[in-house]
């Protein structure tokens, strides 16, 4: 996991939508609101206060002017919105009222009061009501309401505050349960984003618009803020971590661009802090890296970067589990100032999710960063600030990782049996993008060594500057090839070649993540996934898998389309054969190898699934989509259909050659 230049944003990035600052009028000061546990009564009356505040197109089916409100709104310009594109909402009815879970009201308006003409308030608390995370106020219009969570003695109304209690609400939450101080740091955490809603005709919009930029973000705080702890003591351990990554960057109409792929290979440890509330101490220790870029104005006039390094960190930070199996890391403000450029990159949330009861997590990042030309501040020749006004282009990383607990006395008897394969590889050359996957079987016989099963399914795709291609790949098998495997579980050769992979602690699962490459020459990476396969299929009707995916679309007119799956995409598999995805892919585009950033929101309401159960062979999910496009994901479920791998192919028509490839990871979940 990288804590700096790739820990970014988890949310998608639009240049034109983000840049990092600060915003909202609330202070997140709760030093002055009563005490963080909700059922504890304050000392005395509580007075909170805000600014009510809307897209433009929307504040006049919430505003009830006077004559002579409207007469002085003419002369006393209304105060700037932090969150751009918003206006103040005046002379507006604001109540105060409790929720259930569902977001519904619950007995009487407790208290009223009315917005000034530029949207403040202020409202004071009735004896005996407390801070919570149902404790809402409210601004009703013609058609919708604002609402915002009553948890600190600042409380801004705005489509924001509306948006996070929605996520609260759709994800289940136990409104009045919450802890003020969760629901405080997620509200102050949202603030980091100047966003403009200056597009929102109207709040429909301006809430499209929030889950494109920080959807992900709040979902993945949410569903931490909204459960319970888990068992920190029996994830603790030390932990090998694996992770590919592809990017995109753009130059802000520069006409240059770069395609890039990241992997790195690290080690850490999980520590229990001890007391109960799912509180865990990570620690990175060890990271070796491969990076490789094809960057340039187009793929024929490009240039090939590869490098490859080995750090020693030692750095330690905080995490919490929780009861439904996420680890959850929280990443802070970055900013990092080389001599020509500085990037920022927001803090985020990176959510783990654990394979049930093992020592096994995965994790898709969506991150991003912003960056800026430098300046220097004191005259001594050298850059070391960025210049906020002279932003140079978006950066924006699309991450699979996997985290899993070591062995201590591993043995070569230890691994035996048939396990499924799954393969991604990208090559970058000259003028030349190539993307491949395989899925096959290996089968070891606790000897330390292996049969490598046929590769008849295979795709290879293109994009150079005569266009796209494709090619079906399919491989021999091999017989009795020899796997090196250490007491630790580092794989450290495999077939008689060098790898660099481990095994879990279970010794069910192994991941290999490995690059190689020259610079100014090519650069490949790959990532590989093995998961022990059952004797007979089994059973997974019932089922809700949390789906992390992503891939890259290699198209016609030199298109690039990065995708990934936000934190709540899931797959519920309604029967043995048919199954339904609800969630949100992000979809990162661009066109050709110079072109501009454009992010975009794909949202999946049960959408169906066939599915076909191969047991101890490859099973094969797929979805039709509009327009005749099929997608199409092929792997293995492990002995107890707690996780799935899978390598994604996609088709525009029943007739056409894949031109997307990538990586799927299902995970069986609890909540």
């Amino acid at each position: 996991m990288k804590l700096i230049k790739h820990m970014a944003i988890a949310g998608a990035l639009s240049s034109s939508l983000l840049v990092v600052g600060c915003g909202g009028s609330s202070s997140n000061d709760s030093s002055q609101a009563s005490p963080a546990n909700p059922q504890t009564p304050p000392a005395s009356l509580l007075d909170i206060s805000g600014t009510a505040e809307a897209p433009s197109g929307a504040v006049a089916h919430y505003e009830t002017q006077s004559a002579l409100e409207l007469a002085l709104n003419f002369f006393v310009s209304p105060l700037a919105a932090a969150i751009t594109g918003l206006d103040p909402i005046s002379g507006a009815t604001v109540e105060l009222i409790r929720v259930d879970n569902n977001g519904a009201q619950e007995g009487d308006v407790l208290a009223t009061t009315v917005t000034s003409i530029t949207g403040d308030y202020t409202l004071t608390l009735p004896e005996g009501v407390n801070l919570a995370g149902n404790l809402v106020v409210r601004i009703n219009g013609s058609n919708d309401s604002l609402r915002a969570q009553v948890v600190e003695k600042d409380v801004d109304i705005s489509p924001v505050s509306e948006f996070v209690l929605r996520k609260f609400v759709s994800q289940g939450a136990a409104l009045d349960q919450l802890l003020v101080t969760d629901v405080v740091k997620l509200s102050g955490r949202v603030e980091e984003f100047d966003i403009t809603l200056a597009n929102s005709v109207n709040l429909e919009a301006a809430f499209s618009a929030l889950e494109n930029e920080i959807g992900d973000f709040v979902e993945s705080e949410v569903a931490v803020a909204a459960s319970t702890s888990g068992n920190a003591a029996g994830i603790a351990g030390d932990y090998r971590s694996s992770a590919f990554s592809f990017a995109l960057h753009d130059s802000d109409n520069n006409t240059l661009g770069t395609y890039a792929n990241d992997l790195w290979a690290s080690t850490f440890t999980f520590a229990d802090n001890g007391n109960g509330n799912g509180d865990v101490t990570v620690t990175h220790l060890k990271e070796d890296s491969a990076y490789g870029d094809l960057s340039g104005s187009a793929l024929n006039q490009s240039n090939i970067y590869y490098e490859a390094e080995t750090e020693t960190v030692n750095e330690s930070f905080p995490a919490t589990l929780t009861a439904s199996g996420i680890l959850s890391i929280t990443g802070e403000f970055e900013e990092d100032i080389e001599e020509d450029y500085g990037w920022r990159y927001p803090a985020g949330i990176y959510n783990l999710q654990q394979v049930a009861d093992t020592g096994l997590f995965f994790m898709v990042s969506n991150e991003g960063a912003v960056r800026y030309e430098t300046t220097d501040t004191n005259n001594d020749g050298i850059n070391d600030a960025i210049d906020p006004d002279l932003k140079s282009g978006d950066e924006v990383f699309r991450t699979l990782e996997i985290f899993s607990r070591q062995p201590t006395a591993f043995t070569n008897s230890d691994l035996s049996g048939k396990f499924g394969r799954v393969f991604l590889e990208s090559w970058l050359a000259s003028d030349t993008i190539e993307l491949q996957t395989e899925i096959n079987t290996l089968t070891f016989d606790g000897a330390g060594n292996f049969d490598y099963g046929a590769v008849n399914d295979g795709h290879l795709i293109g994009l150079s500057s005569s266009g796209t291609s494709y090619e079906s790949i399919t491989e021999a098998g091999e017989l009795n090839q020899p796997m090196v495997i250490t007491p630790d579980g580092d794989i450290t050769s495999a077939g008689g070649e060098p790898s660099d992979g481990f095994i879990s602690d279970t010794f069910d699962f192994l991941a290999f993540a490995e690059a190689e490459g020259t610079n100014q020459q090519d650069a490949q990476t790959s990532k590989t996934l093995l998961v022990k396969l059952p004797t007979t299929a089994p059973t997974v009707t019932d089922n809700r898998y949390r789906m992390l995916l992503t891939s890259m679309k290699l198209g016609a007119g030199a298109e690039l389309l990065m995708s990934s799956s936000k934190f709540n995409t899931f797959l519920t598999m309604g029967s043995e054969t048919s199954g339904t995805i609800d969630g949100a892919f992000f979809e990162v585009r661009k066109t050709g190898l110079g072109g501009d950033i454009s992010v975009s929101t794909d949202t999946a309401e049960a959408i169906e699934v066939d599915v076909a159960l191969g047991g101890a062979d490859i099973s094969t999910l797929t979805v039709s989509g509009e327009g005749g496009g099929t997608t199409t994901m092929e792997g293995f479920f492990n002995e107890n259909a707690t996780l799935g791998v899978f390598a994604l192919s996609y088709t525009e028509t029943a007739s056409s050659d894949p031109d997307e490839l990538g990586l799927v990871v299902l995970i069986k979940t609890s909540d």
